[in-house]
């Protein structure tokens, strides 16, 4: 018998935990077992021929919000080609309604609820001994002879050691330089209402030696980025502490991401964190709201005075990345209260800013009272939030604009110091500058379009000169050439920009590049380098003002910054620059 276990991504740099768990934990007994991995941005029929030429007795999916279409689609054809095929369903887009998707979805022969592991090797037991009932299968609900066998139980592993390892030299080879998804702990202590999580309580750990041990597998073989997927992975104070410090003393190659609650950081974890090479840890930090009637409606305790001054410790820290998210849709916050929040969250200056909208889940508190709050949604997934009793589909349609402007000028990280420039200049907010700006963007047709990364600065610089205000545009000018320089190695102004020309500028910069003190001061790792080859890894640039320490102020002899793009900074992107003295 073979199976195999296929997982549908979102996109090519993720990898399919889940699976790779499932393969782990069959044994012998089960037959062949492989592990097939697509996404969604495949064509489906190339699919379909992959997994036919494969040949299987067993095609088993994990259904997300993000898959559940393809997986459905494929699954239904997969059928079709191979009658014979038993199709197994997992994951948590079909936990939470098992009889509905066998019902809807007659080519669908079993749904498992909750955790897979054991369970999903049992399954595969039964298919060739008759003495294994399913109906002892925890969580397992399935077809026979045209009726359903609906459970209502929901399996979760109590004893997560007993889980073998997914990190197998099959797997790491498989996933290559893609992110690789990492668990210490299932569960969370909270109760956010809009989180699955809420649905059971507790959380379970793996044992330290089973969280090193793995860790250890993971950084010896060179892995890129490995991202925790803990709910709240500070929630045990003393095990996050434990498994910094070993990731910080073990730390190679590898970077760390993790989902963390910002009030649960102590004077201790910060003095572990400032210890960490730059760029090895990240954190994702969810503060959803500042509203407080909205924090108490969706059960999320936090402590928000707390919350603002932990991220601002981190970030003084200078060496971890931080990404903050809020949500759009929760109960209480119409438009103006998410604003604040929006202008509180932004004055943090975190890394990136993750605008998100309420999505109404499968099993999660919220859906159940999605009538107490009024909430129309997408009845198809993710779900989405469409409007509520305090926010109209108007109000989120405004909001959208305003993440997508979000996304393309802040977490691009491209225009840290234009927009610095014109939010604090001119500007009572940072929502009034981008409700003011998406405007524009609207009325320019630039939502409706492609726009590159170039094209970008120039829309910019044309909004700021639309201003009826006295925004200086030489200033301007400068900073968003530096801002560009910074991020981009071409040297090609983006259309708008314009450059200081100064005379023998070329000459000058090589001069300087000659001097051997000058590229040990600035550039050390080019020390033994002929000033031809360096020339061609960096690049020298005028300007008008001082725009390298932000202080802005016109000098009166020319400011020229060198700027090094043969390396960049791990946390912001940003290439190296200095202000020279040129020759």
């Amino acid at each position: 018998m073979k199976t195999i276990i296929i997982g549908i991504n979102s996109k090519y740099i993720h990898s399919p935990l889940a699976a790779w768990y499932l393969k782990a934990s069959c044994d012998e007994q089960c037959g062949e077992v492989k592990v097939m991995e697509f996404t969604i941005n495949d064509n489906a029929e190339y699919v379909l021929s992959r997994i036919y030429a494969e040949g299987c007795d067993v095609a088993a999916f994990s259904c997300y919000i993000w898959n559940i279409g393809f997986v459905l689609k494929l699954a239904e054809n997969l059928k079709m080609v191979l009658p014979d095929v038993k199709i197994i369903l997992g994951g948590p887009e079909v936990s939470f309604d098992p009889h509905d998707i066998l019902r809807s979805n007659r080519f669908v022969d079993y749904v498992m609820a909750g955790e897979g592991e054991g369970a999903f090797g049992l399954l595969l037991r039964s298919f060739t001994d008759e003495g294994i009932n399913p109906d002892a299968i925890e969580g397992l609900s399935y077809r026979k002879n045209g009726e359903i066998h609906a459970s209502t139980s929901f399996r979760l592993v109590k004893e997560l050691d007993t889980v073998p390892s997914p990190y197998t030299p099959e797997m790491l080879e498989a996933i290559g330089n893609r992110i690789i998804y990492f668990e210490s702990s299932r569960g969370c202590p909270f109760s956010c209402s809009y989180c699955i999580s809420s649905t059971f309580e507790g959380v379970r750990y793996f044992s330290m030696d089973r969280v090193k041990s793995d860790l250890l597998t993971l950084i010896d073989a060179r892995v890129k980025l490995v991202k925790f997927v803990d709910r709240t992975f500070n929630c045990n104070r003393q095990r996050a502490k434990e498994i910094f410090s070993f990731i910080i003393e073990n730390a190679k190659e590898t970077s760390f991401h993790f989902e963390a609650a910002a009030d649960l950081f102590d004077d201790e974890m910060f003095d572990i964190l400032s210890r960490a090479p730059k760029g090895l840890i990240q954190f994702e930090i969810g503060i959803q709201s500042t509203n407080e009637a909205a924090l108490e409606a969706i059960r999320r305790k936090t402590d928000l005075k707390k919350v603002f001054e932990n991220i601002k410790k981190l970030k003084e820290l200078g060496n971890v990345h931080i990404h903050v998210d809020l949500i759009a849709g929760l109960p209480f916050e119409d438009y103006n209260s998410f604003l604040n929040s929006f202008n509180e969250t932004y004055k943090l200056y975190p890394h990136q800013l993750q605008l998100g909208f309420l999505k109404l889940l499968k099993g999660s508190g919220i859906r159940r009272e999605y009538q107490k709050y009024g909430y129309k949604f997408r009845q198809y997934p993710p779900y989405e939030v469409l409007s509520n009793a305090y926010l109209s589909f108007g109000d989120i349609i405004k909001l959208k604009k305003i993440e997508e402007l979000l996304e393309r000028y802040y977490n691009s990280g491209r225009f840290q110091r234009t927009l610095k420039y014109l939010i604090e200049g001119f500007f009572p907010s940072p929502a009034a500058f981008f409700e003011e700006f998406s405007k524009y963007y609207e009325a320019a047709g630039c939502y409706d379009r492609s726009i590159s990364s170039r094209e970008l600065y120039t829309i910019l610089l044309d909004f700021a000169s639309s201003l009826d205000m006295e925004v200086n545009l030489v200033l301007l000018n400068e900073i968003l050439k530096f801002d560009f320089l910074v991020s981009d190695n071409t040297n090609n102004l983006p259309k708008g920009l314009e450059r200081l020309y100064i005379d023998n500028f070329g000459e000058r910069c090589f001069e300087f590049l000659k001097n051997r003190e000058n590229v040990e001061k600035f550039l050390p790792e080019f020390s033994d380098t002929p000033a031809k080859k360096i020339y061609n890894k960096v690049h020298f640039e005028a300007f008008r003002f001082n725009v390298a320490d932000e202080t802005l102020a016109q000098d009166e002899d020319t400011t020229v910054i060198l700027f090094d793009y043969s390396q960049k900074d791990s946390i912001t992107g940003h290439y190296r620059f200095y202000k020279i003295q040129l020759p």
